[in-house]
């Protein structure tokens, strides 16, 4: 049996950051010319897992028009699963042989002992990234389902992609918003709610729940209104109104004080009245000296 192959998420999503051209982890050098590829059906391709919920229909026809013309450059990659076929890499390709009513694709087949399973996600995650930019959204939601898949911390999940605690906390916010709208983004995945991007997001995310929804209404609105959605600046000021109010911590009044709770705040006015002395006695010498 072949050894399976190590992954480093850090690594992998470090060069999918930089927006490279670099080849999937899967596609070795040497596995893309033809005899290590084969024809496999269409029709025996399952697709799971895939952290990317939306597609851009005009660029599957674009990509559709291309491999009628010139044929399919590069093959997509599956593993045998169940007696069919699951798809690793190449989503936008083998949509576009299905609108094109091709019954067979150029694969390349890797067997279940070459793969990491447990890997999947992050390898998945990271095609996306590195061939077609993934929505704001679908970053979230994948993010989020690494999280939970792994039972991490913000912090952790950082450190393992290399990415900073900061980013990871926005997009995961980002995330729960979306869970807790309850629009379904495979069923849904037109709505407006999966364009609205992680940084208008951020300022959502100290509401509360029917605040945000407040909030995301106002968004929504302003898109239908002018085609975009509003600015952060006039959508902080459209919540500034909305976050909830923090309450002053009121102070004990004396009499519930114990003694010793008393003799203490009694020695640090001392300290600070001796403090308050010595700077009057440094400020009134420095007069002195000017007035010599």
């Amino acid at each position: 049996m072949k050894n399976k192959t190590n992954y480093n998420p850090a690594d992998i999503l470090s060069r999918a950051s930089a927006r490279t051209s670099s080849l999937n982890p899967f596609l070795k050098e040497e596995a893309t010319s033809n005899h290590n590829a084969t024809e496999i059906p269409v029709d025996q391709i399952l697709t799971e897992n895939n952290p990317r919920k939306t597609f851009n229909e005009s660029t599957i026809r674009e990509l559709a028009e291309s491999i009628s013309q010139y044929g399919l450059l590069q093959p997509i990659v599956v593993r045998k699963k169940a007696g069919k076929y699951e798809l690793i890499n190449g989503e936008r390709r083998f949509r576009a042989h299905k609108l094109l009513k091709r019954k067979n694709i150029l694969a390349i087949v890797k067997n279940v002992e070459q793969i990491d399973i447990s890997k999947l996600p992050e390898i998945k995650l990271v095609e996306n990234l590195q061939r077609e930019d993934l929505s704001e959204s679908d970053l979230a939601l994948s993010l989020q389902e690494l999280k939970n898949r792994h039972k991490e911390t913000n912090e952790q999940l950082a450190k393992r992609i290399n990415k900073s605690g900061q980013w990871v906390k926005t997009k995961i916010a980002h995330a729960e918003i979306l869970k807790e709208t309850n629009i379904s983004i495979t069923s849904d995945k037109n709505h407006p709610i999966f364009q609205i991007p992680t940084s208008l997001f951020t300022e959502i995310a100290p509401l509360d729940v029917s605040n945000r929804k407040k909030a995301i209404d106002y968004l929504i609105k302003g898109l239908e209104k002018k085609g975009d959605f509003p600015s952060r600046n006039d959508l902080r000021e459209f919540v500034r109104p909305l976050k909830p109010n923090k309450p002053k911590a009121s102070k004990p009044k004396l009499g519930n004080l114990e003694l010793k709770d008393l003799k203490n705040k009694l020695l640090k006015i001392k300290e600070k009245i001796s403090q308050l002395q010595n700077e009057k006695s440094i400020l009134e010498e420095a007069i002195r000296k000017f007035k010599k």
